[in-house]
């Protein structure tokens, strides 16, 4: 029975951990989120944007993939959009996801 007890504790407090760190996370900025893992080079070469967007762009692939490697909303966009196109990383905080209408106004939407 005191073996139940301290796995029922056990069990509450990784549980804790665990989805304590995602609510934290879910209303950081991103860019303050990216930043947390190596300063602003996490995503910037000498901690300035570059005037094209062109290195920051391979640096969310190094981490996340390329976008025809995502899910079916990403694929599509391969080739034609950097990822800050839609995840403006200095406006938008973790977890939010841009929608199709934000740039599509004729009705496509994601399948």
């Amino acid at each position: 029975m005191k073996n139940q007890y301290l796995y029922a504790i056990f069990a509450a407090c990784l549980m804790t951990f665990v989805f304590s760190g995602g609510a934290l996370a879910a209303g950081e900025n991103l860019a303050d989120y990216h930043a947390g893992m190596n300063g602003c080079e996490s995503c910037h070469a000498n901690e300035e944007p570059s005037a094209d967007g062109a290195y920051e762009f391979e640096q969310c692939q190094s981490c996340h993939g390329s976008l025809a490697e995502m899910d079916d909303n990403h694929k599509p966009h391969e080739g034609m959009l950097m990822c800050a196109d839609c995840h403006a990383v200095h406006d938008v905080n973790v977890g939010d996801k841009p929608t199709c209408e934000a740039c599509h106004d004729d009705g496509r939407i994601a399948k």
